[in-house]
């Protein structure tokens, strides 16, 4: 059924919609909401693992997020991957998504899992195999804070890798300290490991750019089939 008010503002779905948006006819965003998020479509490289980026962690983006989050409002889940919905399924089709851990108070606090329910557009199989030891928010945390983080996400060797390639998965990276301690907990799996984020602080953003890692791209399963040579 198609959606006629946004999601986040309530307004008429079509309101400043692109005519490319407006012929697709299937968005959960107005026009005027979607025109405040900063698309990136950046792959950059994190330690070893290659990591793409969908968008800027901007204003909007933390209010959004925030509102889902702390506000329990879990209708907005469906905004976050819905415009790249159908091309995370095309390039990583083969893969199964690995979610970093919330703390076990935040999830009795919420009752749900955020990351999880935006997902829930995606049919990828998922696994959790990491965990927190405490209660820790990285974006409340100081630079040599976050450098700590191996203290806080500990991997559950109960739950076994699948024999696929793998895709961490988060919605905010900061620092980037929380994908490095997961795929330093998983890095020996014989499969392939891929990131992919919802959002990247601008500064973390910046320093690849400095590092010359930064590349734009069109976010298609063309670069995946050229990339494996198939």
């Amino acid at each position: 059924m198609k959606q006629e008010r946004c999601l986040y503002c309530f307004e008429n779905i079509q309101n400043n919609l692109s005519f490319h948006d407006w012929l697709r006819q299937d968005d959960v965003l107005c026009g005027k909401c979607k025109s405040k998020l900063h698309v990136l479509q950046l792959d950059t490289q994190l330690e070893k693992m290659p990591l793409h980026i969908l968008y800027e962690y901007n204003e909007t983006m933390e209010s959004m997020i925030f509102q889902m989050k702390e506000g329990r409002d879990i209708a907005l889940a469906p905004v976050f991957f819905h415009s790249f919905r159908k091309k995370i399924i095309d390039r990583y089709r083969h893969s199964t998504i690995v979610l970093l851990p919330s703390s076990k108070e935040k999830y009795a606090e919420r009752g749900f899992q955020p990351v999880k329910e935006m997902l829930k557009g995606i049919p990828m199989n998922i696994v959790e195999p990491f965990y927190k030891s405490e209660n820790h928010k990285q974006s409340l945390q100081s630079f040599e804070e976050r450098a700590h983080i191996d203290r806080i996400i500990q991997r559950d060797y109960k739950i076994s890798l699948p024999k696929t390639p793998l895709l961490l998965l988060d919605d905010v990276c900061t620092s980037g300290s929380s994908l490095k301690r997961a795929y330093d907990l998983i890095k020996e799996h014989t499969y392939k490991i891929e990131a992919l984020v919802l959002c990247a602080h601008p500064l973390f953003v910046e320093s690849c750019d400095k590092k010359g890692l930064l590349h734009r791209k069109s976010f298609s399963i063309l670069e995946t089939v050229v990339r494996n040579g198939r």
